[in-house]
């Protein structure tokens, strides 16, 4: 089996200090432990078209992401919007998506305080509903990319988790959330919108 993977991540910028990228060890790594399967590489680092036409950028990560099979994401460190926005496209398109995090980085950590209030075994919140899985390392993504590939990954998120976290916001902690409420009451169309959310959720 061919296996396509959309390696999402950072592509070097002169104004950026590169932390972590995608690195050919990386790619024989997962190569290796995906034997008998065989790797097709989707890196968006890896291109000739020209960097000073934006809506053709763009066009091609979305075309990447439309056509991998799985997408594994490099959130070794921060990560910018384009990250972000393959990742809501790929559960768009109910593409399997794991995520590379080791412990104590920015994304995942044992302790952190948010807005005010100590948060334990801290996994930022968008991470946490998209992602089908979190690894360690690279190994360990190999590892649940072949579970995948066996088809021993009975479910997958898709657009319904975005609708689903909708619907739970509004049954857990909407009613305590009071800047919230009043936006939600403040116009009549946005108190509506907010009504048919549960629908959406099914």
């Amino acid at each position: 089996m061919i296996i396509s993977i959309y390696f999402a991540g950072t592509i070097a910028k002169d104004h950026e200090v590169m932390e972590s990228m995608w690195t050919q060890e990386d790619f024989k790594i997962l190569q290796d432990h995906l034997s008998p399967h065989t790797l097709n590489c989707m890196n968006p680092a890896h291109r000739r078209d020209d960097p000073n036409d934006r809506q053709s950028i763009f066009g091609r990560d979305m075309t990447q992401v439309f056509l991998a099979d799985l997408i594994f994401v490099d959130g070794r460190h921060r990560r910018g919007l384009g990250v972000g926005a393959e990742m809501m496209w790929a559960k768009f398109h109910a593409k399997p998506l794991l995520m590379l995090i080791p412990e104590e980085t920015y994304y995942r950590k044992s302790h952190i305080e948010v807005l005010g209030d100590h948060v334990a075994e801290y996994l930022h919140p968008f991470v946490d509903a998209l992602c089908d899985q979190i690894v360690s390392t690279v190994e360990e993504g190999a590892e649940w990319i072949h579970k995948w590939a066996n088809g021993e990954v009975e479910t997958l998120r898709d657009l319904r988790t975005v609708y689903k976290a909708m619907r739970y916001y509004q049954e857990t902690q909407f009613e305590q959330d009071t800047p919230m409420k009043e936006i939600i009451t403040s116009t009549d169309e946005i108190q509506k919108k907010f009504q048919t959310i549960p629908s959406l959720a099914l």
